[in-house]
């Protein structure tokens, strides 16, 4: 697996930021390849499919990945495949994504920032990441310590180790509440 080092004058790593797709593999991967005529740079150092494999994204070793105007040159981002949040149609009573894609698979029923249902991450999808943290830290020196939950944190951008996306803003929804923070 190719570990990016991060090549800018008097800066490193200190984080890796775990996020999610809040789409299907197939749509996701297109989506970045695509959007903007192919020069979209906020792209995610890697992704990891339920499956359990991963994909190194980035070219360079760093990534305009969106922090809501948080620093993020010394962030590692880690996206996992993950639908994100459901709603139940009132029309016919199915579970839709934010796209009104139909759900038919398994969820995770908790009330969090204002939603209830949430696709669930695979026990290979989350040894996988398991994995790649434990590289990523050690080879760059990064903290193996997790903040352990998904909720907002008042100077999250000064902690060294593994952060979600939800420990930056209280109304982003990942790393959501089906991801078990104790594995990590």
């Amino acid at each position: 697996m190719k570990v990016p080092h991060l090549n800018i004058e008097g800066d490193k790593y200190q984080q890796i930021l775990l996020c999610n797709t809040n789409r299907d593999k197939k749509d996701y991967l297109k989506s970045i390849k695509l959007r903007y005529g192919g020069k979209y740079n906020k792209v995610p150092n890697y992704f990891i499919e339920k499956t359990g494999k991963i994909y190194n994204l980035s070219e360079n070793d760093t990534t305009e990945y969106y922090l809501n105007g948080y620093r993020d040159s010394g962030v590692i981002v880690i996206c996992l495949e993950n639908l994100g949040w459901f709603k139940r149609r009132s029309i016919d009573g199915k579970f839709v994504n934010w796209l009104g894609d139909i759900y038919k698979g398994g969820m995770f029923e908790k009330k969090w920032r204002g939603k209830f249902f949430w696709d669930t991450y695979t026990n290979v999808q989350v040894q996988a990441t398991i994995k790649l943290i434990n590289t990523l830290c050690i080879e760059n020196d990064i903290p193996n310590e997790s903040v352990g939950h998904n909720v907002l944190v008042d100077g999250i951008e000064h902690f060294k180790g593994i952060v979600s996306r939800s420990n930056y803003n209280e109304y982003w929804t990942d790393i959501n509440p089906s991801f078990n923070f104790s594995e990590l």
